[in-house]
């Protein structure tokens, strides 16, 4: 090689070299804008992003300066000032180091939870931690890297509907009891159980007002008996509860001081009482737990349950006076047109009431509901529905034991009737997940019979099937036989005792009072159905076994 080539290939070598350093220092910078860019995106992200230690606490390593979102800064954490899992809430700690030693023991590679924060001034803020697992070689692991999301606003956002839900819940509740209850003790129990689900209190008390002997008597109660006077008499000089006009409306907040243990302590009450049309049948005393903060909305739905409870104080009351009459009556069947007249007349007004508010409610007459909203207040209607079905039938018993009843004798479609109860025990049974279905043959002939009548009782029949069954499956098959129909309803219910079969067409005959209880009823409907049946010349009757449903039996004459 001559010297011209040898400083040929010297030229060449420095032009490449210098090439491949312009590229690399291109290349650097880029890199370097790029990390700044990046770093820029993720400090106004919402996320943190931490990388910790894998050694107890959690101590970190690296985190990004939006950290101080929450009080803090990066040297509070990289110079071991303070671990992280330090600013955990107290609550949830044990919680959080649980679920990273589960995905440590199960060799997981990425684990997801929500827990609380403290920042640095003690607020408490939701964030959600998606985080990646790294091991060494022998599978231990060596380091967490991790991004931390701020879901406070959806966290209260959520509470805010879980209280409303909760809100909502307590006065359909508060409803339903009112509706369907005419027990004074099962029917106050159990608001004050939905009470308590409401507002965090220590004890709680109904006092039913006797106006004549001037005190008010402690009916129902949760928590300490103790804390709750049993009776509280008042002079007729003094008859806090005659001028209903001058009682206050609204809920009542007080305090007072009380010995608890060996130490004074201030003890808040909240007191609101019960009206019915024109005066005020008692009053509901709650001990409010000291951590307890009483909003407004609190107050509000304490004050619409006060009034459906009022109602249902009265109607029991008449329910209670009515059986004790009973007993200084000759005649049943006098006992029984009485009760019947009166609780029916008595229920109209607060059914109607109920029935036609929610009504609207649900045509949006009073604004837009929510879905949740809107299930519950179509609950609130059917249970009013079935109220109405209650009234009738009092009355039809009533009528019908006087034989002031006059059926409506007609040519009636079999199909047809059947085919419209089926549709209205669909629309009763509300969540219940239950599957009709129909052996109802076009052929089927016609009968003569009140079209009405014979719609109600088998509405008894569905209603009684269904009221059982959370879920399950309901037959209804209609067959032809000779100079009669035979209708036939199975279900695979709960079933009946076999001691009890041969009672359940009795008049306000139940099963099982724990039955009762939970289902609710009157024991109506299957003795009105026997008795429509009956005047129809037809028969009735019901095989079951326990445990494996119920088959009811209808023969109706062609």
């Amino acid at each position: 090689m001559n010297e011209e080539q040898d400083t040929s290939v010297d030229i060449r070598g420095k032009v490449d070299l210098e090439s491949i350093l312009k590229q690399s220092l291109e290349e650097i910078k880029h890199s370097a804008e790029t990390r700044v860019r990046l770093e820029s995106i993720i400090n106004r992200s919402p996320a943190a992003i931490f990388f910790w230690s894998a050694q107890e606490g959690r101590p970190v390593e690296f985190v990004t300066e939006n950290v101080e979102k929450f009080g803090y800064t990066e040297e509070d954490f990289v110079s071991g000032t303070l671990l992280y899992h330090n600013i955990l809430h107290p609550d949830d700690r044990d919680n959080v180091q649980k679920l990273i030693d589960e995905a440590a023991a199960e060799g997981k590679e990425q684990f997801n939870c929500e827990y609380r924060l403290l920042t640095e001034s003690d607020d408490v803020r939701w964030v959600y931690e998606s985080t990646l697992i790294e091991r060494n070689a022998d599978q231990s692991i060596s380091h967490f890297y991790g991004i931390i999301f701020d879901i406070t606003n959806r966290k209260l956002a959520e509470m805010e509907i879980a209280n409303n839900e909760r809100d909502i819940s307590v006065l359909y509740s508060a409803v339903t009891l009112a509706s369907e209850s005419l027990d004074i003790d099962d029917l106050l129990s159990e608001i004050l159980m939905e009470i308590g689900d409401l507002l965090d209190i220590d004890a709680g008390g109904v006092y039913i007002i006797d106006h004549d002997k001037r005190e008010a008597n402690l009916r129902a109660h949760i928590g300490p008996e103790d804390d709750l006077a049993s009776n509280i008499s008042y002079s007729k000089e003094e008859d806090m509860f005659k001028n209903v006009a001058d009682l206050p409306k609204h809920a009542i907040i007080s305090e007072e001081v009380v010995r608890k243990d060996s130490r004074f302590v201030t003890r808040s009450n909240l007191t609101f009482y019960l009206y019915s049309r024109d005066k005020v049948v008692g009053f509901v005393l709650l001990q409010i737990s000291d951590d307890e903060s009483i909003n407004e909305k609190n107050i509000k739905v304490l004050e619409h349950v006060g009034k459906h409870i009022g109602i249902a104080i009265e109607n029991a009351q008449l329910f209670e006076k009515t059986q004790g009459d009973y007993e200084d009556l000759r005649s049943v069947d006098k006992m029984k047109n009485e009760f019947f007249a009166n609780l029916s007349h008595e229920l109209k007004t607060p059914m109607i009431s109920i029935k036609g508010f929610s009504e609207l409610l649900g045509e949006g007459k009073f604004g837009p509901l929510s879905i949740e909203q809107k299930r519950a207040n179509d609950a609130v209607v059917r249970n009013a529905e079935k109220l109405r079905s209650l009234i009738d039938s009092l009355l039809y018993m009533s009528m019908e034991k006087e034989g002031k009843y006059k059926y409506n004798f007609t040519t009636v479609s079999v199909r047809r009737f059947i085919l419209n109860s089926i549709e209205v025990a669909r629309a009763q049974m509300g969540a219940n997940n239950i599957v009709f279905k129909e052996e109802v043959p076009d052929s089927i002939p016609n009968i003569c019979g009140d079209e009405e009548r014979l719609t109600t009782a088998l509405n008894n029949i569905l209603d009684n099937a269904v009221k059982f069954m959370s879920e399950g499956e309901v037959t209804i098959s209609v067959q032809d036989e000779a100079d009669q129909i035979h209708i036939r309803v199975k279900d695979n219910g709960i079933g009946i005792p076999k001691d009890k079969v041969d009672k359940v067409f009795e008049s306000f005959y139940q099963v099982d009072g724990s039955l009762t209880r939970i289902h609710g009823g009157t024991g109506l409907g299957l003795h009105v159905s026997k008795r429509i049946v009956d005047v129809h010349n037809g028969k009735i009757w019901l095989k079951s076994l326990e445990g494996f449903g119920t088959t009811v039996h209808i023969t109706l004459p062609k």
